[in-house]
């Protein structure tokens, strides 16, 4: 029987989990590893600092058993390609007849000096924030996007949720800014969605300071690249991601693994790889999935599944957090409905994994809401 290695228990080895066995039934072994004991909608929490909610937690055990798969609590350490074998952090050695990485990147300081906000642990850090804007020791906050971030959608639902929270305190002198490299906010999803974030933001009186790099926290403010200084008390900015330098395996200078169009690491035989380790320069849990999903296919084929082997045709969908209510957003389209878009709405789409996950017919209406994504086309804003 041959053996499947999934490594990483997040959003993309988990999709590709249910996706193989929705594609090879029980013809093959899979093990999966992954240290953590829960998959965490770490997606979610930015809400966390202002309604005091832990993102919520599934159980990787009941997960690998609904699949049929072995859950090793462990990490890969290296991989020895001409031998199909990997070692994990324990010392073990498992072979393998096809190897996925999804083992994620590594978060780091992007800018010294910053709360920088990279999930459920900071969410404490930002409440005292929060407190000291309502007593007015603090009266002005920086947003900062680094410029090696290339997801910048979190920063942005934080800026709106902090206007909001402020503003139901009647406090709506508040300055905030969002920093940012970009044009225009959120400019990966196109130009029509960047004008209706810069509706969203105006509402709030959110300033924006596009095209410019923040660098790091200096007297007086934040210091950016071109040597300006934005006068704010305090910054909060998201983290600098690097690969996860696998050993044994190749990479890009930033210890990213580089793949093909079929998600498969280059210049080695049977390997895969789909999410954030990977060379892909947008790294969201959506497109995450849709990598994970080309590499189960793939895989798939090549161990002699009756499936046709799709390269990647990457589409950016997302959920807005808005306060003031929730927005989906399709870089193919130009709006951004509250009408959800796919079914089940989950803010991160992994259609093979939100259906074990979230199970249940799609409500009758509106009939967008059952609509089922589709296909990319040649007409769609792809990303490479």
């Amino acid at each position: 029987m041959p053996t499947i290695v999934i490594a990483g228990g997040g959003i993309a080895g988990l999709e590709a989990l249910a996706a193989l066995r929705a594609h090879l039934g029980p013809a093959v072994r899979i093990e999966l590893l992954e240290a953590a004991t829960d998959l965490v909608e770490r997606h979610r929490a930015v809400a966390s600092p202002f309604d005091a909610s832990a993102p919520r937690r599934f159980d990787l055990a009941r997960i690998a058993a609904d699949h049929d798969a072995h859950l090793r609590p462990d990490r890969l350490e290296s991989v020895d390609a001409d031998a199909r074998q990997v070692r994990t952090v324990h010392g073990d050695t498992l072979p393998y007849d096809a190897l996925l990485v999804a083992v994620g990147a590594k978060p780091d300081v992007a800018i010294p000096g910053a709360l920088t906000f990279s999930g459920p642990r900071d969410a404490s850090a930002y409440r005292r924030l929060l407190a000291d804007l309502r007593e007015r020791r603090v009266s002005r906050v920086a947003f900062a996007v680094p410029s090696a971030t290339t997801w910048a959608l979190p920063l942005y639902e934080l800026a709106l949720m902090t206007a909001d929270h402020l503003g139901a305190d009647g406090q709506r002198d508040a300055g905030l800014v969002i920093v940012t490299p970009e044009h225009s906010p959120l400019e990966a999803f196109g130009e029509r969605i960047a004008s209706h974030i810069w509706c969203l933001l105006a509402e709030r009186a959110i300033a924006v300071r596009a095209d410019t790099v923040p660098l790091r926290a200096g007297p007086g403010g934040l210091i950016a690249a071109d040597g300006s200084r934005i006068q704010v008390e305090r910054i909060v900015a998201l983290p600098r991601l690097a690969g996860p330098w696998i050993g044994g395996l190749p990479r890009d200078e930033q210890g990213f693994l580089p793949i093909d169009e079929r998600c498969a690491v280059r210049g080695v035989d049977a390997v895969w790889a789909a999410g954030d380790g990977t060379s892909f320069p947008i790294k969201q849990g959506g497109l995450a999935a849709q990598q994970a999903d080309v590499a189960a296919g793939a895989i798939a084929a090549r161990l002699g599944a009756d499936v046709v082997s799709e390269p990647l045709r990457p589409v950016l969908r997302g959920q807005l957090l808005d306060p003031r209510g929730r927005r989906f957003l399709d870089a193919t389209r130009g709006d951004m409905p509250a009408t959800p878009l796919w079914w089940p709405p989950t803010k991160v789409v992994a259609p093979h994994l939100d259906r074990y996950l979230f199970p249940g017919p799609p409500p009758s209406t509106p009939a967008a809401a059952a609509a089922p994504i589709t296909r990319s086309s040649s007409s769609d804003r792809r990303y490479h």
